[in-house]
């Protein structure tokens, strides 16, 4: 039998004139219009898959099955490609993001995880409708990617590798669509609205009833189409929430929209009374200029994270035995030398080779000075060269690079819902139920009173009383303070911390490497006997290559890379390792004298280290170790703001209680393990406390995981590391200040918006249910309402809002250099008068 103008099963479209193509699904025959929609739908069917048909609620493209060969992506499964653009876990998985064609809707997502999921060594496919990408956990000794890909193409879902410019494509893709539909809908407002002006006037007149019945039918066939058409995202949105059991804030929007539309359409055709042509159209103008606010605004918080992934350059020049030559990224290997110049961007984390510049690492710090970096230091991926020239060797690569577990821990941040978001649903499907509840009981109450006054009624409180405002003033608020603590230097990686913080009664500061700058430095040697000093830095240097703990960088510049066997770092201990056969280790003397007859005495004050072999001491190194800008100042804002403020350090005793006495911290604990600390903050929980635990990020993990809220302070490649709440980037601490003063900005604001949501409906059902309030007013106080609450959102991601926490900087560095902050001799005169680190 010839189909010919019948939509396709599979895709929709018209079935051509001769084509008799047929797909035997779920056991009756069904029409295609070519053979790309028929295999693709036997294929879904075979599978099992065929529930897809009932779930969609938008079509897919026709599929172009001819362009398709397993080929096409062969090139995918080759090392430079995982390089760039995925990254290794620990078990030899793989994670890779892809961006899907044709993903509309839930059913897409539900069959992409069952198709492609049933592959073997695929250990995680997670479909994010919204941006139309598919993340993925495979195993390419078991599946390559090649083969995943293929099949994502096989259901006409093509697949294309993950790009910085895709997100920005897809963001103007979006606003032009939705400009067409506030277009359309404008235009078709000013018509409807001047016919029925014609009317209204007329009515006063006494308007020929040839001449009236002219305008109703005239305004039908403007606002029919442009309802249909401009409308559709509500009705689709509607429809998705039902099938799938919930009651979204668009079902009494669209149940609004189709009730007056129609209604009007069967009183125009059919019957008498007044219609609401223009009342729709108008609502449905208003209501998109209220969504387009809302997603520029969803846009507009994850700039930084756009403007993080398109920080890279097309191309760099790599050197080679013949010269250089510009190769792409992709061509780029770990170990390959590259040559960056003044005015370039870096394309990978790597360690300077030869050469001096002034590297601006404003994007992935915040620190908005330039700093110096010579020969031997390590620069990241996505850093603008200023001054100088550089000889670079890369070391990490695409997804491994400092920047692309920036971009990660952004891209978490925005998916994840915390919990006053997702009140703020619970709330809003509640109330949507109770809105269509009470329409109807106002229909029917009114129907009894006056029937001409029970549509204008119902779709006035349908209308009026949409959450709209309500659904969106907690997630619009919280991507602002996102965007708002970005600026100031703080990642969040859980969003839950802006619920948390302002909420915080104890502090407990790490101190080596927090308080202090993570970059320590060997201030003298006492070599023991007829030990010599220089080879007790040389072995130092190599022992402490395979620590992370800030004592490390105090020995980096006498590591002279020769063999270190047996290496092993001891948390919060030290390192041991076999150099040259003889066994080494350097550490605090308590764990130095484990090697003794007895643990060893400092030979002075401060903060010193041993270094011993089997039986023998063999020198001490005394460290210095400055306070970060910032430091003394605030402590006294959180003192100030009634916080209990704690020094919890694994240094000796009279170290803490010095730099406890220099920045006036009455709470200390010494010579604490993580173990200690974790402890600590379990006891201070117990007594009723909410704790913040401020860290490096790496060495503290333990006690970072345990706190109520964690802040890491990390730099460099150690910012996509840290497993903290809040990632404060930079050397400075003015960042926690402001973050902290921030903090209950977002609570405030957010407690607005739900308080201006809830006054808002609460006072206008009333009104719309007794009959006061028409359905255009209605229309306009409801998108009223939700532009008011998205810009008073706003104000947490503006620069002025931020003014506060950066005055506070600007105050701190007034206290430091006044001595404000208290004394500090040794430390906190060496800090530099500006923001500027030190070279």
């Amino acid at each position: 039998m010839n189909s010919s103008g019948n939509p396709c099963w599979h895709c929709g479209d018209p079935i051509p004139a001769g084509v008799d193509i047929q797909a035997e699904i779920g056991g009756q025959a069904r029409a295609m219009c070519c053979h790309g929609c028929q295999t693709v739908a036997r294929l879904i069917d075979s599978s099992g898959l065929g529930r897809y048909y009932e779930f969609r609620d938008a079509l897919p493209e026709r599929p172009e099955l001819d362009r398709i060969e397993a080929d096409d992506f062969i090139a995918w499964d080759r090392p430079a490609i995982y390089d760039h653009y995925a990254r290794s876990d620990c078990d030899g998985f793989y994670r890779l993001t892809l961006v899907l064609e044709n993903v509309h809707c839930a059913a897409c997502a539900w069959l992409i995880h069952r198709f492609v999921g049933a592959l073997p060594g695929l250990a995680e496919v997670r479909v994010d409708v919204s941006d139309g990408r598919v993340h993925l956990r495979f195993d390419p000794d078991r599946t390559p990617l090649s083969e995943i890909a293929a099949r994502l193409a096989s259901l006409g879902y093509r697949p294309h590798l993950d790009s910085p410019l895709a997100g920005t494509a897809r963001n103007q893709t979006e606003r032009r669509q939705m400009l067409k539909y506030i277009v359309v809908a404008g235009l078709g407002m000013m018509q409807v609205m001047s016919y029925a002006l014609a009317k209204y006037i007329g009515a006063w007149q006494g308007i020929d009833p040839e001449a009236e019945r002219f305008f109703l039918l005239i305004s039908m066939v403007v606002a029919v189409p442009v309802c249909l058409y401009s409308g559709q995202i509500f009705y689709k949105s509607a429809w998705r929430t039902l099938i799938q059991g919930r009651m979204g804030m668009d079902v009494p929007v669209a149940a609004a929209m189709l009730l007056a539309l129609f209604s009007s359409v069967y009183i125009t055709l059919f019957g008498s009374g007044a219609v609401y042509f223009d009342s729709v159209v108008m609502f449905i103008f208003f209501l998109l200029l209220g969504r387009y606010a809302v997603l520029v605004a969803r846009q507009n918080a994850g700039q930084l994270h756009s403007a993080l992934a398109r920080s890279l350059p097309v191309q760099t020049r790599r050197l080679n035995d013949s010269g250089s030559e510009l190769v792409s990224l992709v061509e780029l290997s770990v170990g390959d030398r590259l040559q960056v110049t003044a005015g370039e961007t870096v394309p990978a984390d790597g360690r300077i080779e030869s050469g001096v510049v002034m590297v601006d690492e404003s994007l992935l710090s915040g620190e908005s000075i330039p700093r110096r970096r010579v020969a031997g230091e390590q620069v990241l991926a996505g850093s603008l060269v200023r001054e100088g020239q550089m000889v670079l060797t890369i070391e990490e690569l695409g997804q491994s690079t400092a920047l692309s577990g920036i971009v990660r821990m952004l891209d978490q941040a925005r998916t994840y819902k915390p919990r006053m978001a997702l009140m703020a649903d619970r709330l809003a499907a509640w109330f949507v139920a109770f809105v269509l509840t009470g329409a109807a009981i106002s229909g029917l109450v009114w129907w009894q009173i006056d029937p001409a006054m029970a549509l204008p009624v119902v779709l006035a409180v349908l209308v009026v009383s949409c959450p709209c405002a309500l659904a969106l003033g907690t997630p619009v608020a919280l991507a602002a303070a996102a965007r708002g603590f970005a600026r100031l230097g703080v990642l969040i990686s859980r969003p839950d911390a802006l619920e948390k913080l302002p909420k915080i009664t104890h502090v407990v500061f790490d101190k080596t490497g927090t308080l202090t700058l993570p970059e320590m430095r060997v201030d003298q040697v006492l070599a023991l006997g007829n030990f010599d000093a220089d080879h007790a830095r040389r072995l130092a240097g190599r022992l402490e290559r395979v620590s992370r703990h800030p004592v490390a960088t105090a020995f980096v510049r006498f590591d002279d890379g020769g063999a270190v066997d047996q290496a092993e770092a001891v948390t919060a201990q030290g390192v041991s390792g076999s150099i040259d056969g003889v066994d080494y280790r350097l550490g605090k003397p308590e764990f130095v004298g484990q090697w003794l007859d007895e643990t060893p005495e400092p030979p002075g004050a401060g903060q010193w280290v041993a270094l011993a072999s089997s039986g023998q001491l063999l020198a001490w190194f005394s460290l210095d170790s400055p306070f970060r800008e910032g430091a003394a100042a605030l402590i006294d804002s959180l003192h100030e703001a009634g916080l209990k403020v704690w020094l919890a350090s694994g240094d000796r005793r009279e170290n803490v209680i010095q730099a406890a006495e220099q920045l006036g911290i009455d709470n200390h604990r010494s010579e604490c393990s993580p173990a200690d600390k974790l402890e600590l903050v379990r006891e201070l929980q117990a007594k009723g406390g909410r704790v913040a635990m401020i860290g490096d990020g790496i060495n503290d993990a333990p006690v970072l995981a345990g706190a109520d809220i964690s802040m890491a302070l990390a730099e460099g490649a150690d910012i996509a590391r840290t497993q903290a709440d809040l990632v404060v980037t930079g050397k400075g601490l003015n960042r926690i200040a402001a973050a902290f003063a921030l903090a209950p900005r977002v609570r405030r604001i957010v407690r607005q918006n739900l308080t201006l949501s809830f006054s808002y409906n609460a006072t206008a059902l009333p009104f719309a249910a007794a009959g006061f309030v028409p359905p255009w007013l209605a229309a306009i106080g409801m998108s009223a309402s939700s532009l008011v609450v998205v810009l008073n959102a706003q104000r947490l991601g503006r620069r002025s809002a931020l003014g506060d926490g950066r005055r506070e900087a600007g105050d701190d560095r007034r206290a430091l250099r006044k001595g404000g902050g208290g004394p500090s001799p040794s430390s906190v005169s060496r800090l530099p008068s500006s923001g500027a680190p030190q070279p």
